[in-house]
């Protein structure tokens, strides 16, 4: 699994990716895509959950939510989730829940066409399949998000429950206060895992997309704890923009959560390209090895770097 190249040279490899495949740029196409598909992402979420046995999800969602979104942003999306959250609509569900769902999805499908452009792949299948693995994905990540939130909501009361008969009560919001990051960093990391494998126009394995995983990981929940603290404390996006200045902050955060995955994303595809098991760049799959490795069928060489 690991590069056949020292660690200098994979590195100065890595930053002429970054620079070649114009990262930034992608992280500011991602950024827009992203707050595309963010409120019908919540509208469908807030509206499913009023039919689920979810209660208190929203209120443990945005708790879960504070420490890395900048508080410009979370009123913004407290806001969305306190208004439709508030009663049920029986006719958004009936009428409106294809149309919040496709647009929620194409925020997915930007990651899609982000990951194709890292592994220099062209996009192969079909249109249909494309926004049935956008939509399918995208109920699939809101089920399992009501689901765990609603999970950690009733595992603290039951813990809570569970440490007053054992007379421990008194720690028990100390021991559950410090089970709230490892419980949100193994939930950030199945879902980079989940879309880096499944995304992409490529056969992956496990091995190859951990270390982007893990990498995206640790670099959002940083990254966003720390523009969090800063446009908290620091930042006056307030004075600078007015009214606007939450939808700046909103922006400007889903620009480094963008960012963050196209690192990680290009992680990915440098490491398997420059391991002897993994595969070429251009190539779907990895090469069949010994006497089938010259049937195989080779990539172009002039592969577009717009590829998607």
């Amino acid at each position: 699994m690991l590069p056949q190249i020292g660690a200098g040279e994979f590195l100065k490899k890595f930053a002429h990716r970054f620079a070649d495949n114009r990262a930034t740029n992608r992280a500011a196409e991602l950024a827009y895509y992203f707050l595309f598909a963010l409120f019908p992402f919540i509208a469908f979420g807030v509206t499913l959950a009023a039919y689920l046995p979810t209660r208190g999800a929203v209120d443990e969602l945005l708790a879960r939510l504070d420490p890395v979104i900048p508080e410009e942003a979370e009123q913004i999306i407290r806001a969305q989730l306190t208004a439709l959250s508030s009663q049920q609509r029986p006719h958004f569900l009936t009428f409106g829940l294809g149309l919040a769902v496709w647009s929620a999805s194409r925020g997915l499908d930007a990651l899609r066409s982000s990951l194709n452009h890292s592994y220099g792949v062209k996009e192969s299948r079909s249109w249909w399949r494309i926004q049935l693995l956008a939509i399918l994905l995208t109920v699939v990540t809101s089920v399992v998000l009501l689901f765990a939130v609603a999970g950690i909501a009733l595992g603290g009361t039951a813990g809570l429950w569970l440490a007053t008969h054992l007379h421990v009560g008194q720690f028990w919001p100390l021991f559950w206060g410090l089970l709230r990051w490892p419980i949100t960093t193994v939930g950030v990391l199945l879902v980079f895992a989940v879309l880096y494998y499944f995304l992409p126009d490529v056969k992956q394995e496990w091995r190859f997309i951990t270390p982007g995983s893990l990498l995206g990981t640790v670099l959002w929940l940083l990254t966003s704890y720390l523009f969090s603290l800063y446009a908290d404390h620091f930042g006056s996006y307030d004075k600078t923009y007015g009214s606007i200045g939450g939808v700046i902050v909103l922006m400007t955060w889903l620009y480094v959560t963008g960012l963050i995955f196209i690192v990680g994303g290009e992680l990915n595809a440098l490491i398997e390209h420059e391991s002897a098991e993994g595969k070429s760049k251009g190539e779907r799959a990895p090469h069949l090895p010994g006497f089938f490795a010259r049937f195989r069928r080779r990539p172009p060489a002039d592969i577009p770097k717009s590829a998607t």
